[in-house]
């Protein structure tokens, strides 16, 4: 980014110190400038003054445990404050809830986002914390960057073809992902079922979709491949089905993904798919593939033409 993007950290102070200092260090790593109100924070004795200095901040993460918080003053504790001034402020926002086994004491706040339709991640511990909050960190940026154009005022048409030319980027990715498969799978004759080169190649699509949540800032696009990676979830027993057969792997050094390596494999005796089963999951995958292709073609001639 070419500015040091703020980004704040909500939570209650004592069931939290170690990994917000953990939080802390990430950001500082990756160029960051990360707001804990105990250490950067203007004080004042009015509460809602000192929480309005997160209107500084570029991005909010709130972390809820089983803690509710102090009240204040003003009745609820500082963390559902600086919610409240999150939401009037549209300031964009992650909320992480651990997964707590019995009642919680910040039901009060999980009912506050409940009730303002905030979408949530759930976690386990601060380590699986940690891991979610690096995942993700491209989203993260993206949103810091769509709310920056928005208070800049740029005309609508210069949003645009940023927004477009960032889906177009992603996009080509993911194509040439798949483009590269197919031309690996024509080359060296590798059979879409009889080789584990379909998981290969379409597996880590898969895991980056998972770590980001919305890969791209068109909806459209989102929803297409959605629609493709349900498809592939229909080959999911083929990894059961099908076992590798020793000896027969040949790696690939592949734009993007790095080294893949194909394996040959044997069906078992009672799969749970048919070799034609597994091939109509194949032909509805590029059918639905196909579509992504047109609409990000449509995309590019968007780029293109706008002034």
């Amino acid at each position: 980014m070419i500015f040091k993007p703020r980004i704040f950290i909500s939570s209650t102070l004592n069931e939290n110190l170690k990994i917000r200092s953990k939080i802390e260090e990430f950001f500082s790593s990756i160029g960051a400038e990360t707001l804990l109100y105990e250490k950067n924070l203007t004080p004042s004795v009015n509460t809602m003054t000192y929480r309005r200095d997160i209107l500084d901040s570029d991005f909010i993460i709130f972390i809820i445990k089983n803690q509710y918080g102090t009240r204040t003053d003003y009745g609820i504790s500082g963390t559902h404050e600086e919610l409240i001034i999150s939401l009037e402020n549209k300031i964009p926002k992650h909320v992480y809830i651990k997964l707590e086994d019995g009642e919680t004491n910040a039901k009060e706040l999980i009912d506050e986002i409940n009730n303002n339709q905030i979408s949530y991640y759930y976690f386990k511990n601060d380590a699986d914390l940690l891991k979610r909050i690096k995942a993700t960190t491209f989203t993260i940026a993206k949103e810091i960057m769509l709310k920056k154009l928005e208070d800049s005022q740029l005309p609508k048409y210069s949003i645009k073809r940023i927004s477009t030319k960032y889906d177009y980027e992603r996009a080509v990715e993911i194509i040439k992902i798949i483009e590269l498969m197919k031309k690996i799978e024509h080359n060296f004759l590798f059979d879409w079922v009889d080789t584990n080169i379909f998981n290969a190649f379409i597996s880590p699509i898969v895991d980056s979709k998972e770590r980001e949540r919305w890969i791209f800032i068109d909806k459209k696009i989102e929803d297409i491949l959605d629609e493709l990676l349900v498809i592939y979830h229909k080959f999911n027993s083929h990894c059961i089905d099908y076992t590798t057969i020793p000896g027969t792997n040949r790696s690939f050094d592949v734009d993007i993904l790095g080294q893949v390596t194909i394996n040959r494999c044997s069906v078992c005796k009672k799969p749970e798919l048919s070799r034609d089963e597994y091939m109509s999951i194949i032909k509805e995958f590029f059918e639905q593939y196909s579509k992504l292709r047109k609409y990000i073609e449509k995309i590019r001639l968007d780029t293109d033409t706008i002034i």
